[in-house]
């Protein structure tokens, strides 16, 4: 299954110049920015690409979608672009029952230590919704999901391990160890996603798929299934896109003419880790939208029990140190980074004193934040954990280049 949307570039001339799987031609020393000076340096960064592309095809998930009978394109994982722009505002009204047809997806993302590799796949669906009825903060228009894997890489002749997988599902983070996981037989894991909220769970060994459930596979002959949900299930296979390549490509808050990011509860993120400290310009971490509001944060928008927010995403050897050391340890995990183009990215922007002073977050709207707790308890909500949001404004400092 090909990582499509720009992840792997194949070397032309020794290194001197590559060619992206959608035809673009430039440079090898966009590889790693202006700081490659050597073509050896360049050969090493295409090889870890081939290597973070090989990865994601390989340990890429199984999902089992619980669907909605009456509903079931707003069940589908699609591309954020389904409808054909990066407008976040009208995904809601643009999902029509022809999208159960659309082609499933999910964006990808490698990096890479050198003992560990972090991925993550992101499913994008354009409706957050309640059966029967929806009111800002219950419901709201987009919707992300996010599960990382960390693999232990081939040393030697040591073959890649799957160590544990985390989902973050609605407000909380679920970590499973490989050994209590439910996989095929290539081992890859199997993930369960809630109908209507799609929260994201690990499944385990021995739990049976949800009934009725939409069954999404990385490889068309993955065998070796979880207990079988009753009826027949409906298979097929899904697109990996590159999460770099086209939504960490717009995360600029001007992307789409500020139609894809709003500023959220917290602000537009200026980035600083608890280990990597301040770096690059403003982030998008909250998902526009016009129906319902609530906001929807990318990947590196999370943040975890410990850490800053991004580092889960942006520093996660680090965050899996910290929350899961036993599980890491018989591997002596390495804390540096071999392949982090993310952090690159923002590094090349600003770093350290460079970068702009970070302004304290705006504070939360009583008014809104009342009115929504009021709804939750009127229709008894309580387990969809919903946030309180209220709206915000922050200055802009840095700019980069944002792409259409």
């Amino acid at each position: 299954m090909p990582v499509r949307g720009d992840v792997v570039p194949e070397l032309v001339n020794n290194a001197a110049a590559a060619t992206l799987s959608s035809g673009r031609a430039f440079n090898a020393a966009e590889l790693v920015g202006p700081e490659l000076v050597t073509p050896e340096e360049a050969q090493g960064q295409a090889e870890l690409r081939r290597e973070s592309a090989a990865l994601l095809e390989r340990w890429a998930p199984n999902f089992a979608q619980a669907v909605s009978v009456a509903h079931p394109e707003r069940d589908r994982p699609l591309r954020i672009d389904f409808d054909g722009d990066w407008d976040a505002t009208n995904n809601w009204k643009h999902l029509t029952p022809e999208a159960e047809h659309a082609p499933a997806a999910a964006y990808a993302s490698a990096i890479l230590t050198p003992t560990h590799a972090y991925l993550t796949f992101t499913l994008f669906y354009p409706r957050d919704w309640v059966w029967p009825a929806c009111v800002s903060y219950v419901c709201h228009d987009n919707d992300l999901e996010v599960v990382l894997l960390t693999v232990q890489r081939r040393v030697g002749a040591a073959e890649e391990q799957l160590v544990f997988i985390e989902t973050k599902a609605h407000s909380e983070y679920v970590a499973l160890h490989a050994s209590e996981l439910s996989t095929d037989a290539a081992g890859r894991p199997w993930i369960r996603i809630e109908s209507q909220g799609h929260g994201m769970y690990p499944v385990r060994r021995a739990e049976p798929l949800p009934s009725g459930a939409q069954i999404f596979l990385a490889d068309a002959e993955a065998t070796e299934w979880p207990l079988q949900p009753r009826g027949e299930p409906h298979i097929e296979t899904y697109q990996l896109l590159s999460l770099h390549e086209l939504l960490w490509a717009r995360r600029d808050p001007l992307a789409r003419e500020a139609a894809l990011w709003a500023s959220g509860e917290s602000g537009f993120l200026q980035y600083s880790g608890a280990r990597q400290g301040r770096r690059g310009f403003l982030l998008g971490v909250s998902m526009h939208g016009r129906e319902y509001k609530g906001g929807v944060r990318p990947p590196w928008g999370l943040k975890a029990k410990v850490g800053e927010r991004g580092d889960w995403f942006l520093d996660p050897a680090y965050v899996a140190l910290l929350q899961h050391r036993d599980w890491l340890a018989p591997s002596r995990p390495s804390g540096e980074y071999v392949f982090n183009p993310f952090l690159d990215d923002l590094t090349r922007e600003c770093s350290g004193p460079h970068c702009p002073a970070i302004l304290p977050p705006p504070s939360l709207d009583p008014a809104r934040a009342g009115v929504a707790g009021g709804v939750l308890l009127l229709m008894g909500l309580f387990s969809l954990n919903a946030r309180r949001r209220g709206p915000a404004r922050w200055p802009r400092f840095g700019r980069r280049s944002s792409v259409p």
